[in-house]
């Protein structure tokens, strides 16, 4: 039977980091938590818009453009690596289902489709400013 056998350090002394180590740590967070901030308060921004301009009249313009937006996003598919085109499809085809429910139904469709964008936005966000 073979026995294998390794160094010990018997003296080993902990050092605690300094007041240089730990500042880069803060200021990631801090920029965490405005990229964080930012995300969110876009997010609101686009579904309290949504939610404005659904009581106007510009039903068939707002549909028209969620239509053209599912298209970007469409487009967007072709050329994503799967995980996300899977996420842009599914978004597109749910885009231009909101888009015919606003035209056809209830102008108030527009309110889903600002969170569903609120949503690509907010995190697109976070990404770029994290």
């Amino acid at each position: 039977m073979k026995t294998l056998t390794a160094p010990v350090q018997q003296k080993h002394e902990f050092q605690l980091a300094g007041r240089e180590q730990s500042i880069p740590m803060v200021s990631v967070s801090i920029r965490e938590v405005v990229a964080l901030l930012s995300a969110v308060s876009s997010a609101v921004a686009l579904i309290l818009l949504s939610v404005w301009v659904s009581g106007s009249g510009l039903t068939a313009v707002l549909s028209a453009g969620a239509w053209g937006i599912s298209f970007v996003f469409l487009g967007m598919a072709v050329d994503s690596p799967r995980p996300v085109a899977l996420l842009q499809l599914s978004t597109g085809l749910a885009l231009m289902i909101l888009a015919w429910l606003q035209n056809t139904i209830s102008p108030e469709f527009i309110i889903l489709t600002g969170v569903l964008m609120a949503a690509w936005v907010s995190v697109g966000l976070f990404q770029r400013l994290r």
